[in-house]
């Protein structure tokens, strides 16, 4: 999360991982709006600890992974995989082929139920938003990023 200081305009980190550190506040007129109606307030798209997944992603997903005779990879990406449904797709996935390759900044949270990882999965410690581009990268190239061209993934180090 980064803030800007009203005073000196310089961008600073917060960790807001530290309960010491205060978090400042934003007035509510200042939240960014919907450009299309004017009147709600965005949000990003992700699903916060205690919202329910959308219905058509899971439904997608059980479907998938119903369907596939063999998974070769399952990729669990910032999060422990503690919460079902998504924390059982671990081991779904594993019973079908697949190794699993996690990336999360906390080496605690392994996914796989009573298995954790095996020998043959991967673990990568650290920002999904630098670690995800770079191992991509054989596959997509380097990831371009709008407004600034081309990014390279060995600059996300």
């Amino acid at each position: 999360m980064q803030c800007v200081n009203a005073g000196s305009r310089a961008i600073r980190e917060l960790d807001i991982s530290d309960d010491r550190v205060e978090i400042p506040q934003i007035p509510r007129n200042e939240l960014p709006r919907c450009p299309k109606c004017g009147d709600g307030l965005l949000r990003p798209g992700v699903v916060w600890f205690g919202e329910m997944l959308p219905s058509e992603t899971v439904s997608a997903v059980e479907n998938f992974i119903e369907e596939s005779e063999q998974i070769d990879l399952i990729l669990v990406i910032g999060t422990s995989s503690k919460v079902y449904p998504a924390a059982g797709y671990v081991d779904q996935a594993r019973a079908k082929g697949a190794k699993v390759a996690v990336i999360n900044t906390d080496i605690a949270d392994v996914p796989g139920g009573e298995h954790g990882l095996a020998r043959v999965d991967w673990f990568f410690q650290g920002d999904a938003g630098v670690i995800v581009p770079e191992i991509l990268k054989p596959l997509i190239g380097d990831v371009a990023r709008p407004g600034l061209g081309q990014f390279p993934a060995s600059e996300l180090r």
